[in-house]
């Protein structure tokens, strides 16, 4: 039995409750738009039209533009006071108006925001007299999308963008013998991991959404053309007719579900394949679907992690950590870094999670050790539990590089926002492949904090003697 454990094992215990209840510092999420954009961004040839201020759009474009180093485009029906009092009508149909003639589009994707949620404007309503005014004339797909941002979380907003886009255009037709893949937040190399792992196990799938190419692009000069790549809409129209349909996230299944109730597509909803364990039942799940065998290529990529495991074990052994993020995120890396010998000390996420605690709550017995749960918490709180909680890396995004320095470890970037580095686009640890290259990188993130590299000593006759392992751990 651990320090972290108390007699009878229990695991309400360990729920850290926040004396703090008047306000959010620092959250550890973000709006329901930016998650319902990040799906957005995922499709070829579709503009997202945000029907809010304009300060929403730019706000957004931001966060993106600085995280992916990419140009993002964000239309807006820019609302101002005069809107506010007498709704925002005029300015929607003028935004669609001007964006599918301007633009040509083949999507428009409209979500709603905290002030159009607010004063109740009717976003379907107005898409139908728009279409009405335009009999005739070829229109874009219209999307639309209720995200308010004074609920929720942006997991939430890009549950429901997928599934919009997958009640509004699914249409049932011949078999095809593929597997829908729901990403949710994911970024562009994680993405990556995840197709190349499906071409290897020789699997067609429907990425919902594919931002792989859209968001980490080559330079070209038609930077702000809309993207060349990505999801379909006729893929997304063929995803009734799939074999099935695997959430990557628990949180975004909601498309999944509807395929399962409404097509009959069976649904898996598991932990993200993060690590051995859930890269295992990823792979089990399709090959079980698809009634095929696991390739040899895939049991030789899950053998290299294996061995990098038993590589780094020396070194990763006893460390604890702390984790902050999204649910699914953040107990798809406490499992891993449980199978890399490190222990999850602290685990933090920005919303209420029934399934993030059932999670938990089975990780702690498989391992004997009972992480410190910030449900529903923001990063003041996660602060304060490290003053009393030592632990020797950080896992988040770019808000914790100010608590890791207070605290003098490393943060290993992972999520979004990251925007006090590049390459943020192409970080990936999903899959047997991802999984390598998080464990090489969290391993010399150790040594180069925790241990000091020597490469040989002189005996008392002057001889080099090599040392069986030349890194000898500090005294931190």
């Amino acid at each position: 039995m651990n320090e972290n454990m108390d007699c009878c094992g229990d695991f309400e215990e360990n729920k850290y409750v926040s004396d703090k209840k008047f306000a959010v510092e620092n959250p550890a999420r973000m709006c329901q738009p930016m998650g319902a954009l990040q799906a957005i961004m995922g499709l070829k040839n579709a503009m997202p039209l945000i029907h809010g201020s304009q300060g929403c759009a730019t706000y957004m474009r931001f966060q993106l533009i600085r995280h992916f180093r990419e140009p993002i485009e964000v239309s807006s029906s820019a609302l101002n006071e005069k809107t506010v009092i007498y709704g925002g009508e005029n300015n929607l149909l003028n935004a669609l108006k001007n964006v599918s003639e301007k633009q040509d589009p083949e999507i428009i994707c409209i979500m709603s925001s905290c002030l159009t949620e607010t004063i109740g404007d009717d976003i379907e309503g107005i898409i139908s007299k728009f279409e009405d005014a335009n009999i005739g004339m070829k229109l874009p797909e219209l999307v639309s999308v209720s995200t308010p941002s004074f609920s929720g979380s942006h997991i939430e907003g890009y549950d429901k963008a997928v599934f919009e886009l997958v009640r509004h255009l699914g249409r049932p037709n011949v078999p095809n013998n593929k597997i829908n893949l729901i990403m949710g937040n994911l970024s562009p190399g994680d993405v990556s991991e995840v197709k190349k792992l499906m071409e290897d196990l020789n699997v067609s799938s429907i990425i919902l959404t594919d931002t792989s190419l859209n968001l980490d692009a080559p330079l070209e000069e038609d930077t702000l053309d809309l993207h060349k790549y990505g999801t379909t809409i006729k893929e997304i129209e063929d995803t009734p007719n799939s074999k099935a349909t695997i959430s990557l996230s628990k949180h975004v299944d909601s498309a999944g579900k509807f395929l399962e109730k409404n097509f009959d597509v069976k649904c898996f909803s598991e932990n993200l394949p993060v690590g051995i364990k859930n890269t295992d039942k990823f792979v089990k799940n399709i090959c079980e679907a698809m009634n095929i065998e696991v390739p040899k290529k895939v049991e030789r990529d899950r053998g290299r992690l294996c061995d990098v495991l038993v590589d780094a074990h020396s070194y990763n052994y006893r460390k604890k950590v702390a984790i902050f993020g999204d649910p699914d995120m953040v107990i798809g890396i406490a499992n891993f870094v449980s199978e890399m010998g490190m222990l999850p000390e602290v685990l933090c996420i920005g919303m209420k999670s029934e399934r993030f605690l059932d999670d938990v709550k089975k990780l702690s017995k498989e391992i004997n050790y009972n992480p410190i749960i910030l449900e529903d918490s923001d990063l003041f709180d996660l602060e304060n539990v490290l003053d009393d909680h030592k632990v020797d890396i950080l896992f988040g995004n770019a808000y914790g590089a100010s608590i890791a320095d207070k605290n003098n470890i490393p943060l290993y970037r992972v999520g979004f926002p990251i925007f006090d580095r590049i390459g943020a686009q192409r970080i990936s640890l999903l899959g047997y492949t991802g999984g390598i290259k998080f464990v090489d990188e969290v391993t010399n993130m150790i040594i180069d904090y925790y241990y000091d590299f020597e490469g040989y000593k002189l005996d008392e006759e002057e001889e080099i003697i090599f040392e069986d392992n030349p890194i000898k751990e500090k005294n931190v």
